[in-house]
């Protein structure tokens, strides 16, 4: 796939302040924040990764590929998080996702994905019923797709984007094997841990 002649990005930074719908509702400006996402095989990671890596703007990207099901779980809830996360991977088994159309964003571009077996949304409803209190505005929804492309001012950047990923992106199927938390740090994210679903592999 080759890559989009258009440079700079025109992105804009810092990348890592947060608006007040992104942020957990504990009253507390400064307690540290987690992420939950799901967790895929090797294989559909690391070419979704190689599709963020060669769009999203070099300086901004801090990431690999994701799926966040929760972007603002917050620090003072951690040891509630952990042992509802681990409640819920243990019920689960893996399943397929496929990640499917690319799509228009604001400032850049995602790709959709699709889990016809509902599974993904059904993790995202029982830990928001379990975790509603504290939850962000944007917390409260989820809808699974990947971000390749972010934070582009110039307009045609992320039209070509969107061109080429429609004429040369075909798809790629991936196994859900469980989830995986990560504390966010000014716009990385450091690993917590993971939580492996039933016969979910390494």
């Amino acid at each position: 796939m080759s890559t989009i002649p258009h440079a700079p990005y025109g992105s804009s930074a810092p990348a890592y302040q947060r608006r007040n719908e992104h942020k957990a509702h504990t009253g507390n400006e400064h307690e540290e924040s987690y992420v939950l996402t799901l967790h895929t095989n090797v294989e559909h990671h690391k070419l979704m990764t190689s599709l963020r890596e060669q769009y999203f703007p070099p300086a901004l990207n801090k990431l690999e590929a994701h799926i966040a099901v929760f972007r603002a779980l917050p620090g003072s809830q951690l040891s509630r998080i952990i042992q509802d996360i681990a409640s819920v991977a243990g019920s689960q088994r893996p399943f397929s996702i496929t990640a499917d159309a690319p799509f228009r964003m604001r400032r850049g571009v995602g790709i959709r994905v699709v889990d016809e077996s509902g599974q993904a949304k059904g993790i995202h409803q029982e830990l928001k019923a379990r975790w509603s209190p504290f939850l962000s505005h944007q917390d409260r929804s989820f809808q699974a797709h990947y971000t390749v492309q972010n934070k582009v001012d110039d307009e045609a950047v992320v039209n070509d984007t969107l061109e080429e990923l429609g004429n040369h992106f075909h798809g790629s199927q991936g196994t859900v094997i469980g989830l995986a938390l990560y504390r966010y740090d000014r716009g990385f994210w450091r690993k917590e841990r993971d939580f492996t679903f039933e016969d979910g592999g390494p």
